[in-house]
């Protein structure tokens, strides 16, 4: 096993992985600062050598870099004017030499990594639910159209290596002929990956009120061979890739706060654990001839590009890279819940830190994992504590832990927040401030709801993109928000003393500190939510609620343009808020 070099202190935050279509580069968005850059991995020596490379328009993140395997990049730049398209020039370059090779103002733009015979292809969607399929030939040359296909596109795969068959959901384009006729899975069944040399598809089927993955091979008639033991693995599975020879599936198993990396042999329905150290595993991945190669972050360590020789071997692997001195590592503990305990990820001492806070995941099926966080860092790094519960509606504990929220959004989840707060203000030493919130999305909305429960309890608040309650969410949201309101049952109210969970209804309970912060062009929570909350703020007479609507910005503007300045300005007014 190999392991990527250190990097500067202020590149830590990583995001969009992709691997060239041979696995010879990987590449990533790295936050250093206020920029925000491509850096290129160079996979073909004996450990992986990440390089940031500058580009003229810098980048936000929703920017999607693609390698090849000559070490350029193709990059896709998405906003609320339109996505472009470039190719990099970056071999042996600090700076990209780009040429712009498409750019659309309406639908968007698609990258999917090519074949040895072709390096990339682009989709473009036309906003009326077709898809407009490109092919990139390699370098600056202008893209190729190959087809167009009169609906929205799933799943891609490669069915051969040459690059000629490609399977688009449940089809598959012929990229000679540029037909799609039917991939002929049966009805519901879905496709997840494939070995193209081997002939073998990975699938989701159909069970109960669920999947199980599967196994065939293309065009093979009747029902996938269902795996017993693989599908009993207990635990959050994530495929991650198929070997070449279609013999070995790579999985990534969340349970709890960490990821485990399962080797399974599809032949003989076995898996073993490759070790890793405690930390989060990205669903990006790639195995092509040399080996696996997987994305891989500990709590003090940022993401970065492990490399696997051979899999099949058991052995305990390292963490990649190696932790900053000054890095807090991260660990977990167990708290008192209303129903059981609340594992929470812990930063720092909650009991003795002059400052504490309790920071809200997303959702709310996600959770807080042992994974590089920079926020959290820098909270550390400035004697402030952080207690991320995974409260009930969180996954990797399980069915009942995760299905507790549905149609109660703000009711065991908040019984659970409750007891967390009281318990770590009774742990905390005489003299220091109460805890503070600071929440994220569906977490911004339980922080307030928190804030309005309990307002003593607390000392202040973040709430980055809140929303201001289910069925208002409802109204407003695009169609796949609006599905998972039905599918978790986001519109029914919560009875008890503290009534509907509606945020303007409750803001006038609402008198703490409080940061709201949204970004301009959120496509998952508009922006109405937050200024009609800042509006009725004010009417009730809030004393400090203060509002910071970052320009450009879509659902995560602590790391979109302008992310800097929010991020120094959320870090401010926590910092406000611990003891000196």
């Amino acid at each position: 096993m190999t392991t990527a070099t250190s990097t500067p202190r202020a590149t830590a935050h990583r995001l969009n992985f992709r691997f060239s279509p041979g696995g010879r580069y990987a590449a990533c968005l790295v936050a250093g600062g206020s920029a925000m850059r491509p850096e290129v991995w160079d996979l073909t020596g004996a450990g992986p050598r990440p390089r940031a490379v500058r580009t003229g328009d810098g980048e936000s993140a929703t920017s999607v870099p693609l390698p090849t395997d000559e070490g350029d990049l193709f990059l896709c730049r998405s906003g609320p004017y339109g996505s472009r398209l470039t190719f990099a020039a970056c071999q042996g370059r600090d700076t990209a030499e780009e040429t712009e090779l498409m750019a659309v103002r309406r639908g968007g733009l698609g990258l999917v990594p090519g074949t040895a015979g072709t390096p990339a292809l682009v989709l473009e969607l036309d906003g009326d639910g077709g898809t407009t399929v490109w092919r990139l030939p390699g370098g600056a040359t202008p893209p190729e159209r190959i087809a167009e296909v009169p609906h929205p596109i799933g799943a891609t795969a490669w069915l051969d290596e040459r690059g000629d068959r490609l399977a688009l959901g449940a089809g598959v384009l012929d990229l000679a002929l540029g037909t799609v006729t039917p991939l002929g899975l049966p009805e519901g069944e879905h496709l997840l990956m494939a070995a193209p040399r081997a002939g073998v598809l990975l699938t989701a089927v159909p069970h109960g009120s669920g999947y199980r993955l599967g196994v065939r091979t293309p065009g093979e008639p009747g029902p996938a061979r269902l795996p017993e033991r693989l599908n009993a693995v207990e635990g959050s599975v994530t495929p991650l890739a198929l070997d070449p020879g279609g013999r070995f599936l790579a999985l990534s198993l969340t349970r709890r706060a960490r990821s485990h990396l399962l080797l399974h042999d599809l032949a003989a329905d076995t898996s073993s654990e490759i070790e890793l150290p405690p930390g989060i595993l990205y669903p990006a991945a790639c195995w092509p001839g040399d080996g696996l190669r997987l994305v891989h972050s500990a709590g003090d360590r940022p993401a970065g590009v492990v490399m696997i020789p051979d899999p099949s071997r058991p052995r305990v692997l390292a963490a990649t890279g190696a932790p900053w001195s000054g890095w807090a590592a991260p660990r977990t503990r167990d708290y008192p819940a209303q129903d059981g305990v609340t594992e929470a990820v812990v930063y720092g001492d909650p009991a003795a830190a002059p400052g504490l806070v309790v920071a809200l995941h997303g959702g709310p099926e996600a959770a807080w994992r042992l994974g590089f966080d920079p926020l959290f860092q820098r909270l550390a790094a400035e004697g402030i504590a952080v207690v991320a519960p995974n409260q009930r509606g969180s996954t990797g504990y399980g069915a009942a832990h995760r299905e507790a929220v549905r149609g109660a959004w703000g009711g065991p989840d908040l019984a659970d927040l409750l007891r967390l707060g009281r318990h770590l203000a009774a742990e905390r030493a005489p003299g220091l401030p109460r805890p503070m919130l600071y929440g994220v999305s569906y977490g911004a909305y339980l922080a307030l709801l928190a804030a309005a429960a309990e307002p003593d309890l607390w000392g202040r608040a973040v709430a980055v993109a809140p929303f201001l309650s289910g069925p208002l969410l409802y109204e407003d949201g695009s169609e796949q928000v609006r599905d998972l309101i039905d599918r978790l049952g986001g519109r029914e109210d919560v009875h008890d003393d503290l009534g509907p969970r509606d945020l303007l209804r409750l803001a006038h309970r609402i008198r703490l500190p409080l940061l709201i912060v949204h970004g301009e062009h959120d496509p998952v929570i508009p922006v109405g939510h937050s200024r009609r909350l800042r509006e009725r703020l004010r009417a009730t007479g809030h004393p400090g609620a203060a509002y910071l609507e970052v320009p450009d910005a879509g659902h995560d503007p602590l790391s979109d343009l302008g992310g800097h300045a929010a991020r120094e300005r959320v870090l401010g007014f926590l910092d406000q808020g611990a003891a000196r």
